[in-house]
């Protein structure tokens, strides 16, 4: 047995306002989750920036320190003058010119926060170049030689080669000795005094950083007590706790024992998020409140056909129509077309029902719409809507460019399209679409160009270019890729002879295979309903050239629709120039 299924009632007024929960469910939902990620994304990239600013601090400083090494090795072992200075026979007066020589060239060397010393045991072999942090007290630079000679040569040291944290009562170093024969180099850095970056003009002045190591905070003594860091913080970091005021990474300076550590205020971060937040809730409430508003309009708007039509039918089987007219007044002018419409529908009802050639009228109106349909382009009903709109808002010289363009492209298509143009007057009409196109979109679309320039004078089919730049504007429209059309003609050879190519592609989304396999069919398409432009096309090409020609369309590996033509070379005078 066969029970038929039961249909329910329902009520429209309760699925638009089921819809409308819905609606708000998920514009809220979808507000709340973009403010998060706007969020989340702000604190990620605010930590990424924090570990490439401590990057680059740690490798500018790797950079200083292997640059001091490089040239300790070259001065030790590749300059003459200091291999002179290390024999024990050397004269006063050569020793001096030597020392010359040597003294020139750590002059050279040295930055603002570096110093070289050279020496030996009896201070026989003295030279040394500091950079300006050293130079506030000259009597404490020849002093604080004499504690590194003897640091190094009283025989208290780590060993040499390496670099090595130095402390001083007010001061703390990097330095690294070598020794060759008698004679000692030693390469100082100051850490308090190096600067990687200029901070004026910047947003990095809420960025500091310092060196620490086991022992304690050799540089940065300052940043770690504005924010209260300590060694046992440093050699042990939190983590990386966004919600802290402050933002610590620490980094191994290499080839050394110590760290570089670096310190990020948060609180222009929260600044930047209260912002955020605050103007999403307020993004929220004001788009929750339109749909509300607009529900409500809407709701009212929508439904009051159907109430209204509902009621008519009533009063139309109650068998009075003139009650209708009186009892429904609204103060609405839509609304009042829509009750005298209902009422005059009423008592029109019976003569309607006497019109009995309205169906040969669809059958032929159908058929002619239909030829119509397949020629009938809306650009141009686009462009007087976009010419209406611009006249709207007072965008004159935006109208005169489009009102030109557009004049240039009617004057061009009303041309006979079963004769050749030249090409440079086919690219100067797609120049001139490509205007009204930019013109019309809200969103970018680039077009590409690269055309040999001997082959301007040679012709074409009219709009066998403009064709294809019209289907790619009209069917990649929902696309929020930027869109982009390729144009390159070329020479090239078929069958012996010469030809021009023309190569039309974008980056859309391409034929489908059914349009592809009647695209590249030779059968009639006379009742195509799509891309109209192309079969008519390939018709003109063939009643135009009837031999000598072959095109081809396929879609690109990377995505994206072609279009090749091989089309004879014929000149601007009608000759064929193959």
């Amino acid at each position: 047995m066969i029970f038929a299924r039961q249909k329910k009632d329902y009520s429209i007024r309760k699925i638009f306002i089921r819809y409308f929960l819905l609606l708000l469910l998920f514009t809220s939902g979808g507000l709340l989750f973009y403010c998060g990620v706007l969020i989340t994304g702000h604190f990620a990239q605010t930590s990424s920036s924090a570990e490439m600013v401590t990057e680059f601090y740690k490798s500018s400083l790797d950079n200083e320190l292997e640059k001091c090494v490089l040239y300790e090795q070259k001065l030790c072992y590749s300059d003459p003058a200091f291999q002179m200075l290390t024999l024990s026979n050397l004269s006063d007066a050569d020793k001096i010119t030597y020392l010359s020589s040597v003294q020139w060239s750590l002059n050279r060397q040295v930055s603002s926060y570096e110093g070289i010393f050279i020496f030996n045991d009896d201070n026989s072999v003295s030279a040394m170049a500091v950079g300006e942090s050293f130079n506030d007290n000259n009597p404490y630079v020849y002093y604080f030689k004499e504690q590194l000679r003897y640091y190094w040569l009283g025989g208290n040291h780590a060993g040499y080669g390496r670099w090595i944290a130095y402390r001083g009562a007010d001061y703390s170093m990097l330095m690294r000795a070598v020794k060759v024969r008698d004679i000692l180099v030693c390469t100082v850095i100051k850490l308090d005094h190096i600067d990687f970056v200029d901070y004026s003009g910047t947003d990095l002045i809420d960025v500091r950083f310092g060196f620490f190591d086991q022992n304690g905070i050799l540089s940065g003594a300052l940043a770690a007590a504005e924010t209260g860091l300590t060694t046992d913080m440093l050699l042990n970091p939190p983590g990386h706790i966004q919600f802290r005021d402050y933002y610590l990474l620490t980094a191994p300076v290499e080839g050394t024992d110590i760290r570089i550590f670096t310190v990020f205020r948060t609180e222009y971060m929260w600044s930047v998020t209260t912002a955020l937040i605050t103007a999403f809730i307020a993004l929220s409430v004001t788009t929750c409140i339109v749909i509300v508003f607009v529900f409500r309009s809407m709701n009212r708007i929508l439904l009051y056909p159907v109430e209204q039509t509902a009621s008519a039918m009533r009063h139309l089987e109650e068998g009075s129509p003139s009650d209708f007219r009186n009892k429904n007044r609204s103060n609405v002018t839509e609304f009042q077309n829509i009750d005298n419409a209902l009422a005059d529908l009423m008592e029109q009802k019976f003569a309607l029902d006497l019109e009995k050639q309205q169906e040969a009228f669809e059958k032929d109106h159908a058929k002619l719409q239909y030829y119509q349909l397949q020629t009938r382009s809306h650009f141009m009903a686009n462009c007087l809507k976009s010419l209406y709109a611009m006249l709207i808002s007072r965008q004159y010289e935006k109208m005169q460019m489009m009102i030109i363009a557009f004049s240039n492209h009617l004057r061009y298509i009303f041309n006979d399209t079963l004769k050749l143009v030249p090409l440079k007057a086919e690219m100067e009409e797609v120049n001139d679409y490509y205007h009204i196109v930019l013109l019309d979109r809200t969103t970018p679309f680039i077009l590409n160009t690269n055309i040999d320039p001997d082959l301007n004078d040679c012709s074409v089919p009219p709009l066998i270019i403009q064709t294809f730049l019209e289907n790619t504007v009209k069917y990649n429209r929902q696309s929020d890729n930027l869109l982009i059309f390729d144009i390159q003609i070329s020479r090239a050879e078929l069958d012996g002879a010469e030809v021009m190519r023309i190569l039309l592609s974008d980056n859309g989304a391409g034929y489908s295979d059914a349009m592809l396999e009647r695209l590249n069919s030779s059968g009639n398409d006379l009742y195509a309903t799509k891309h109209v432009g192309i079969s008519n096309l390939k018709h003109r090409i063939a009643l135009l050239y009837k031999s000598g020609y072959q095109f081809a369309f396929y879609n690109k590996p990377s995505g994206g629709a072609c279009g090749l033509f091989y089309l004879p070379m014929v000149h601007r005078d009608g000759t064929d120039v193959s």
